[in-house]
């Protein structure tokens, strides 16, 4: 749960950095400036780096817990017996 919760506030922080660049970019004409630019290039690539890092690792996670439940169904089948029904005759 924590690699999730981790996913997601590096994907939303890297999606709201992205709107809010582009709302300053747009109404700012000489945006950004040189030190500007080396801090947003540093922190995008970090939002990058962190979600890609972290989706990678809750897709992990995910597959295991599939095979996990993969092998709880299949144990489950085996033990289960199959139904008689009597003739009647």
């Amino acid at each position: 749960m924590l690699v999730k919760n981790l996913f997601l506030f590096f994907g939303i922080a890297l999606a709201v950095l992205a709107v809010v660049v582009s709302l300053i970019g747009l109404r700012k004409e000489g945006f950004p400036s040189r030190k500007a630019l080396a801090g947003l290039i540093a922190l995008t690539a970090l939002l990058v780096v962190g979600t890609a890092t972290y989706a990678v690792r809750l897709s992990i996670e995910e597959q295991t817990e599939r095979e996990e439940h993969k092998k709880d169904v299949i144990g489950e089948e085996a033990s289960i017996q199959p139904l008689r029904i009597p003739d009647g005759t």
